[in-house]
């Protein structure tokens, strides 16, 4: 998916879209951490750095004014807010941890 370009015009559709795409990659990333766990927290570390550059985007000054008129990109920008993974690098311990944390930004994600 590429990046986020936030404007007036962006939709709630476009950013549930979006919620999606990282919940159904966390999904999978645990499926598959069940039977290669390597390749689960490489593909965090993706969806992780998507995660990131959204976030990124979201808080870059050109964007500060549609992000505070448009609700749906404020609740969008919210999400991100949740996020807390912890620190250092992601491992086979803390892999759960840090994929838990889009549930808990989804359970707050409200359009």
């Amino acid at each position: 998916m590429e990046k986020i370009k936030p404007s007036f015009d962006t939709t709630k559709e476009e950013l549930q879209s979006r919620i999606d795409y990282m919940m159904s990659e966390k999904t999978r990333i645990e499926e598959l951490s069940k039977v290669d766990i390597k390749q689960a927290i490489a593909d965090f570390r993706v969806l992780r750095r998507f995660a990131d550059d959204e976030w990124h985007e979201l808080t870059l000054a050109r964007n500060e004014e549609a992000c505070m008129h448009n609700q749906a990109l404020a609740s969008y920008k919210s999400f991100f807010t949740h996020l807390h993974f912890q620190s250092g690098h992601v491992n086979k311990e803390n892999l759960h941890w840090n994929l838990d944390e889009f549930n808990q930004a989804n359970s707050g994600f409200k359009l």
